[in-house]
């Protein structure tokens, strides 16, 4: 029997307590078609996520980052104006999960704070999320 291994790795992320949803294969858009309220819809459940896969074994993974009571640090790092290197240069970052982006950035994942305030942006190519989702590996993202 061929292992899916998208589905294998959503399971995964959800035994985290990470609160996952499917979106559409090789784009950043929630599947509508099985999410209609997109990120708003992830969940841990074991069962809804077997579901989910095993219609669209190729939908990449989405993350409710505030559901999941987590930050990214969003580095596009491919973008030619990024300033991550120097806007970090003299501060402190601790070490933490990081996975490369669907896109060829770089997300560095953290716990939430309890009552969370964060900027959308720290500097050019680098933006803070926590209201909404990103993509986790291995989802795929085409142009």
């Amino acid at each position: 029997m061929a292992t899916n291994i998208k589905l294998d790795k959503a399971l995964h992320y959800s035994k985290m307590g990470w609160q996952i949803f499917p979106v559409s294969p090789n784009n950043k858009q929630p599947m509508r078609n099985l999410v209609r309220r997109g990120y708003l819809e992830a969940t841990l459940s074991e069962q809804i996520i077997y579901d989910w896969w095993s219609r669209c074994p190729d939908a990449n993974i989405g993350l409710s980052l505030a559901a999941s009571n987590l930050v990214c640090i969003d580095v596009d790092s491919y973008k030619k104006d990024c300033a991550f290197n120097h806007y970090i240069s003299d501060k402190y970052l601790p070490d933490t999960l990081t996975q490369h982006s669907a896109s060829g950035g770089t997300h560095y994942l953290f716990r939430a704070n309890p009552k969370p305030y964060y900027p959308g942006s720290l500097c050019p190519g680098v933006d803070i999320k926590y209201n909404g989702y990103i993509l986790l590996s291995p989802s795929t993202y085409k142009n």
